[in-house]
């Protein structure tokens, strides 16, 4: 009996998916197509990088660096009459870790798996842990005052120059939403809290683990450098194990270029908030341009 693909059966095609994108269209389309042979359940027909590489050109979110990792919550608002709500990971960043959310508040890391609603908001949970009026704007009604149109935006384009303000004062890349986000926090130009409370003392790292991993290739190219440090300084190693990474040899069978793009393992960041995949040379450092 062939053994099946633990990853592939998590594939959700969640809040990427927009009637309105015809690049997601096709994008989707383009990938399904890559996958019309399988050596096994599960198993993915290697793509030439060539083909790989438009697909990543055109696979969401890569729009406008502004537009890159804001989540659109769409379903709730609908139903309500609204606009569409739209959470901005590079405002948020800029403030706090990731961990602070997504540990702390227990936000889940695949969209829609909380079921964020306005009742669990005004309860406290969720974003009204910090919109509280205290920390953040309110999502209650403050004296007859509503901040509603504050997420929930008709237009953009305030939020938007917002962000073309914050990243020019912050090292660039060519990426994403074009900001070295690794750059700016060596820097200290990203005065993040690690804790809503305020700033807790974390636990070192292990030796083991400072010392950058080289994970070899399938593709018979570059190695792949991936730096505990570096996540570790904005994450809780409880974001990536044992959900994302089992941290057994056999949890990571099917690891792929092709698996990461259905935003599996690495791609559960990299194709969503973090730098995406196309900036090849933040993982593959020896790769040459003619690879």
């Amino acid at each position: 009996m062939q053994p099946s693909c633990a990853p592939y059966q998590k594939v959700r095609f969640h809040s990427a998916i927009r009637k309105s994108s015809m690049s997601t269209i096709l994008a989707t389309a383009f990938l399904l197509l890559s996958m019309s042979n399988f050596a096994a359940p599960g198993a993915v027909m290697a793509m030439e990088r060539d083909d790989l590489g438009r697909v990543l050109k055109i696979m969401p979110p890569n729009g406008t660096p502004e537009k890159y990792g804001n989540v659109i919550l769409r379903k709730r608002s609908k139903k309500a009459g609204m606009p569409p709500a739209v959470f901005p990971h590079w405002l948020h960043r800029a403030r706090y870790t990731c961990s602070v959310c997504h540990v702390e508040l227990e936000l889940a890391m695949r969209g829609g798996s909380n079921g964020i609603s306005r009742t669990g908001c005004l309860s406290g949970k969720y974003c009204g842990a910090c919109h509280d009026g205290k920390t953040a704007f309110t999502v209650k009604e403050d004296g007859g005052k509503k901040e509603c149109y504050r997420c929930h935006l008709q237009d953009a384009s305030q939020l938007d120059n917002k962000f073309r303000q914050f990243a020019a004062e912050l090292p660039a890349s060519g990426y994403g939403n074009n900001i070295d986000w690794q750059a700016a926090l060596n820097q200290g130009k990203i005065p993040q809290k690690n804790s809503l409370s305020g700033n807790k003392a974390l636990p070192p790292l292990p030796n083991m683990l400072k010392k950058p991993l080289l994970l070899g290739s399938g593709s018979g190219r570059s190695a792949v450098t991936f730096s505990h440090e570096e996540h570790n300084a904005e994450m809780d190693c409880t974001m990536c194990h044992p959900d994302i990474f089992n941290i057994k040899e056999k949890g990571t069978l099917f690891f792929s270029m092709e698996t990461n793009i259905y935003g599996q393992y690495c791609g559960a960041c990299h194709m969503r908030v973090a730098f995406p995949m196309n900036d090849c040379r933040r993982c593959h450092p020896s790769m040459s341009y003619m690879e």
